[in-house]
């Protein structure tokens, strides 16, 4: 079965069009992180290699995972409102390659990805996973270190520009908190992608990677925090 992680305000339009490939689960806030980040997925949990990872002090969540059968596994860092404190869990994989800010990242996720094989990619952002929207086996992100990276590592990237993405409290949010991989193959965004200047150049990256990209909603995209897909 498969379950997707999303934020409590996640629109019930967009949980419904997600039913085809999924159940949605809205993930309790944090207390430890600032709002609006406090609920987003994308801070609260990450899926490595098949294992889920989340806060240990995160009890409502581990509460919520346990009532659904979804195995995960606890990481001790501990979590705090100011960047870089938040960002233990913020980290995305291609492939084989994990990339994610070394120094600000759980120790006990970089080093079991170490074990699963996983190659550690370092980079300064330590948003890593809110800034990338994934492409089957490609990236689309606004962060050019990310994106410098990565393709140095031989994964094709596509470059965009910063904003032209809404969030809460902030002056913008990130391609990757807008987005999410539905199935192989199919990625969503949470808007409309041709709201964004970027939107065809996204779409036609996307196709040449034999990726479709579905629209979930009109009107310009909006950071939730991504979801995390999980599989049981």
């Amino acid at each position: 079965m498969t379950y997707f992680l999303v934020n409590e305000n996640f629109p019930a339009e967009f949980c419904a069009r997600l039913a085809p490939y999924g159940t949605c689960l809205p993930v309790p806030p944090f207390a430890a992180l600032d709002f609006p980040v406090c609920a987003h997925p994308d801070m609260l949990a990450v899926n490595v290699g098949g294992a889920l990872f989340v806060y240990a002090e995160h009890t409502e969540l581990r509460e919520l995972l346990e009532k659904h059968g979804i195995p995960f596994r606890t990481v001790s860092h501990k979590a705090g409102k100011l960047y870089p404190a938040d960002v233990g869990l913020n980290l995305f994989t291609v492939g084989k390659l994990l990339f994610a800010n070394e120094k600000y990242t759980s120790r006990e996720v970089i080093d079991f990805a170490k074990e699963q094989g996983f190659t550690l990619v370092n980079v300064r952002q330590g948003y890593a996973k809110c800034s990338v929207m994934p492409v089957d086996g490609a990236i689309v992100t606004a962060d050019a270190g990310i994106c410098k990276a990565a393709r140095a590592h031989g994964i094709e990237t596509l470059l965009i520009t910063p904003r032209y993405v809404d969030i809460e409290k902030y002056d913008t949010g990130f391609i990757g908190g807008a987005s999410g991989t539905l199935c192989e193959g199919k990625v969503c965004v949470f808007g409309d992608l041709y709201s964004h200047p970027y939107g065809e150049k996204i779409c036609a990256f996307a196709r040449a990677h034999g990726t479709t990209v579905e629209n979930l909603g009109s009107g310009a995209l909006f950071d939730y925090g991504g979801f995390v897909r999980v599989n049981t």
